[in-house]
């Protein structure tokens, strides 16, 4: 996947929203090393989020 086709589709894990160019985290997903990516509203709130490739749940 190119570099833009990869921004388009970094979407909140828990809620959904698009979050290029926001203050969002990145990081693997400690079961299986996906990429999670999370919005800074859902982690102030420490929403739960699942890993969409092994089914991982965190806060």
């Amino acid at each position: 996947m190119s570099e833009s086709g990869q921004r388009s589709a970094r979407k909140c894990i828990s809620c959904g929203i698009n979050i290029s160019g926001t203050s969002a985290a990145s990081f693997k997903c400690p079961e299986c090393g996906s990429q999670i990516y999370r919005c800074s509203k859902c982690r102030k709130q420490s929403n739960l989020y699942e890993c969409n490739d092994c089914g991982f749940t965190g806060p």
